[in-house]
Parts: C-alpha cells; structure tokens; sequence
C-alpha cells in the first residue's frame, strides 16, 4: 500500500503535464507505462491475497485461476517490455552509429509512440494466454499447489514460449545497455584526452540514465526469478511470506527508480516535500 501514492504521484504529474503541453516525452511516457503497471500488479496482488484468505485458496475455479494467471502474466511481461522500450530509447538516443539500418530506426522509432503501447499490450495477452491457461489447468488440480512431487519441468515447459519472449526482451534490454555503457564510457575517455570538463550536463544527464537502466535492469531479472520460484517451491509453507515480502521491496525499490529516472519527477517531488515540511515545521 505505501508505493500507491508513488505511482499515482508519477501518473498525476505526467497527466498534468500532458494537458499543459499537449505532448509527452517518450521517457516520460515509458515511465508513466511503468508505473501503471506496476500499480495493476500491486492491486491484483494484494486482491489476490484477500480472496485466499477470505474464501480459501482451494475453492478457486479454473475459470478464476486462468483470469489471475493471466494478469499477472500479462502485467509482468507489460512491465519488462515497458523497460525494454525505454533502454531501446536511451539507446538510440545516446549512441550515434554510422549505419543506415541504425540511423533508420533512430529516425523511426520517436515516430513510433504512443501508438507502440497499445499493440505491446495485446502482445503480451496473447503471449500470456497460453501460458496462463496451461498453468490454470494444473493449480485447478487439487494435488498440485501442495505435491512437492510435480514435476518441475512440466512446469516449466508450460510456460516456453512465455519465458522464450521474456527472455528475448531481457536480451533486447541487455544489448542496447551494453551498447550505451560502451559509448557512454568511449566518449568520457575522448573528453579526458582533450581535457574538457566532464561536469557538462549532457553528459551527467546521460550517466544518470544508463544508472537508472542498470538499477531497472537487476529489477527486471530479479522479477523474472521470482515466478519460477514460487512454482518450483509452492509446497514449502514458508516461502509464500518471503515471496510476497520480495515482491513488496520489489515495487519499494522501482519507486525512486522511476521518479529518479525523470528530472521533472524529481523536481515535483522535492518541491511536494519541501512544501509538505513547511507545513509541519
């Protein structure tokens, strides 16, 4: 509950901003993607959890477990192809390469957005829904949630291709952060060697992104572990709390993440505050 304010606080100002200028960078929008998200995820989670305890986990339907699983399937894989995206951004953005292919889909890709948003998510439903309806019709077996005996690797196989996708996205977001940390780290050698002073605010601004994409990333890979575990380890009583406590400093960890990764973010927030501490002293 306490990162809802976070979220919505991201949401409001890039809204607001929005209407004020009736247009929105594409940083900006990536990360208001992100943020609604990761506020879906977080409700469906606690909701999820309400009903488990209210009418009992084993009294779900297949119908109830396949819509569950398929949001949070589909949320996940929004969230890491939301990153994807804007590590693509910085990317083309940051590195210049003498290459029509590149030069190409750095003219192109700007052009792309919002209108990329809304097919990604239809993407990531479809590649969620066999993955979900597979998964549905084991923890619609009884036996299944507490038989440590199930095999891990059916488990697994059920989930390929979503896995497959995930894993290319991961692949996607690892290149173009690797290509940027390379170029980024090229180009502040050129500068020590002409000695020119590397307190410039391109160049600060674009070390701050490529922080903000490693930190997205070890989130991003550590979201990624997470479901395999709790399917591999669902029969162990005690690693249902500790998951849901990974997950909650999870999404606490994202929230500066995101309001860091825009400088109007951090402005807001520290003008909110200031404000806020006015008022109490």
């Amino acid at each position: 509950m306490i990162t809802f304010p976070g979220y919505i606080f991201i949401l409001v100002v890039n809204i607001l901003d929005w209407r004020k200028n009736k247009r929105l960078d594409i940083s900006d929008q990536l990360i208001s993607g992100l943020s609604l998200f990761s506020l879906l995820y977080r409700i469906l989670q606690i909701g999820n959890k309400c009903v488990e305890v209210i009418y009992g986990i084993r009294t779900l339907t297949g119908f109830t477990w396949l819509c569950i699983n398929l949001a949070f399937f589909s949320l996940n894989f929004c969230t890491t192809l939301c990153s994807t995206w804007l590590s693509i951004h910085f990317c083309l953005k940051i590195v210049n390469i003498q290459h029509q292919l590149y030069i190409y889909i750095q003219r192109t890709f700007p052009k792309m957005f919002p209108w990329i948003l809304l097919p990604s998510l239809l993407v990531s439903l479809l590649i969620s829904g066999p993955a979900a309806q597979d998964l549905a019709k084991l923890y619609s077996n009884s036996t299944f949630l507490w038989n440590p005996r199930c095999s891990p690797v059916k488990i697994i196989l059920s989930l390929k291709l979503y896995y497959f996708l995930f894993s290319f996205c991961f692949f996607l977001f690892f290149i173009s952060l690797l290509v940027t940390i390379i170029s980024l780290y090229r180009h502040i050698q050129r500068m020590q060697n002409h000695s020119v002073n590397l307190r410039n605010e391109s160049v600060e601004a674009h070390v701050y992104a490529v922080k903000t994409l490693v930190l997205l990333f070890c989130l991003n890979l550590f979201q990624f572990i997470i479901p395999v575990l709790v399917m591999l380890k669902r029969h162990q009583p005690i690693f249902s709390p500790i998951t849901n406590l990974f997950l909650v400093m999870w999404h606490v960890c994202n929230l500066p993440i995101l309001i860091r990764g825009s400088s109007k973010l951090q402005k807001k927030f520290w003008e909110i505050f200031r404000q806020c501490t006015a008022i109490v002293s």
